[in-house]
């Protein structure tokens, strides 16, 4: 099959991927600048301490100044306090769900998610880390996991690379079904594809990317077109949602 630039007819079939993880991790749907959006943290799993694997009982999330207007979602962990960092400004650093003592299940059987609204930034292809730890009970003991290692943190669609990864919030420009223009900054170089899984095609200048094998795979078998694998700065480029 041959591709031919946007401006032109293209085949391209669209596919929104996911992938289960055990950390925890932002799966909620892409976050535009500027915006207001819920943002959703996936927790898969709950504690381990020996061969013990412990139901969650409270999850800690903490929030940058960038993310503003927040109010959290009511959901399977029940209240949520909200720490600020002064009373007179109000600014949100701290979103806490936890649930009673009495409601522990014991084992890691439950999926959990926490939910916040919140305003974003006006800043495309920028990540937010979005550090998070993680209660449950042992006995009479309360033990934790923090989600917090930014070590990774390069990688646009949050590492899988560390063991205890930062949940990370990519914020996306705004978009229009069809063809949108994007140009990244001086210090902008998009080095993982995956932040576009939920686009039909991606293309530079004679590369393209899409997350549909399909399409892939023809895009792979074009002789007059390459692999698109990064996107460095100030680059335009081309994507179709």
């Amino acid at each position: 099959m041959r591709y031919i630039a946007p401006g032109a007819a293209l085949l391209a079939a669209s596919a929104f991927s996911s992938s289960a993880v055990a950390h925890v991790s932002v799966v909620s749907a892409p976050s535009i600048a500027n915006k207001t959006g819920i943002v959703e943290l996936a927790v898969p799993h709950g504690c381990s301490v020996g061969d013990a694997h412990l139901d969650t009982l409270r999850i800690e999330v903490i929030i940058p100044a960038s993310l503003t207007s927040l109010r959290p979602v009511y959901g399977a962990l029940g209240n949520v306090a909200i720490s600020t960092e002064t009373t007179e400004t109000g600014t949100v650093t701290k979103l806490i769900w936890s649930k009673p003592a009495e409601s522990d299940l014991g084992d890691d059987t439950h999926y959990y998610s926490v939910q916040f609204r919140a305003r974003m930034p006006n800043a495309p292809f920028t990540k937010i880390a979005l550090p998070t730890t993680q209660y449950c009970q042992h006995g009479e003991e309360e033990v934790s996991v923090s989600w917090s290692d930014l070590s990774d943190s390069e990688h646009d669609h949050g590492s899988t690379a560390s063991a205890n990864p930062a949940p990370m919030l990519m914020i996306y420009p705004a978009r229009a079904p069809g063809w949108n223009q994007y140009t990244t900054g001086d210090d902008q170089h998009l080095h993982d594809m995956r932040i576009f899984n939920d686009a039909e095609i991606v293309w530079w200048n004679d590369a393209a990317y899409s997350s549909n094998p399909v399409t892939q795979a023809m895009i792979e078998a074009d002789a007059d077109v390459s692999t698109l694998s990064e996107i460095h700065n100030n680059a335009t480029f081309w994507v179709k949602y």
